[in-house]
């Protein structure tokens, strides 16, 4: 009985904080094509961008003057600091910051949601006696934040899109 009680407000409680199960996020197939404008074409944060809006059924294409839509990425920073120290005064915890500018336009040009920031900060444990490993998790916790960002944009063109629809 406790565990019906318990899983009952489970259903209530967890939609009600945002959670949610990852990638059920879908922007409709219905915004039609794409364009991704980015100084750094080839950047991991593209790649994932691109594969995000493939598996979400958005065409992206190469040619701006025939696609629907734009997604501009304006600028793109990453920044890591000391987050703590050891004892002995040596790092114990890396904080990893990552900021991307980005603008939606219309085929005409027109800003369709302007000038927005998807923003991403994580802490991960630097062990300087595994430094192999300290750099694979830092390249692993990078590549999540990427999917944090494209979670994002992602959002505000559901958002967008839901806001278009007669």
């Amino acid at each position: 009985m406790k565990y019906r009680v318990l899983m009952l407000s489970m259903l209530f409680v967890l939609p009600s904080c945002g959670w949610q199960l990852r990638d059920t996020q879908l922007v409709p197939s219905t915004l039609g094509t794409l364009y991704l404008s980015s100084s750094d074409r080839n950047s991991a944060l593209i790649t994932e961008l691109q594969r995000a809006l493939n598996i979400n059924g958005i065409k992206v294409i190469g040619n701006k003057a025939v696609a629907d839509y734009s997604v501009i990425i304006v600028d793109h920073r990453q920044s890591s600091r000391t987050a703590s120290i050891n004892p002995s005064g040596r790092v114990a915890e890396y904080q990893l910051n990552e900021d991307v500018d980005f603008i939606i336009t219309d085929a005409q040009g027109n800003e369709m949601i302007p000038l927005s920031t998807a923003s991403v900060e994580r802490v991960y444990e630097f062990n300087e006696d595994d430094i192999l490993s300290s750099t694979n998790e830092s390249r692993s916790v990078r590549n999540r934040m990427h999917e944090e960002i494209v979670r994002q944009i992602l959002n505000r063109l559901r958002i967008f899109s839901d806001n278009a629809a007669p």
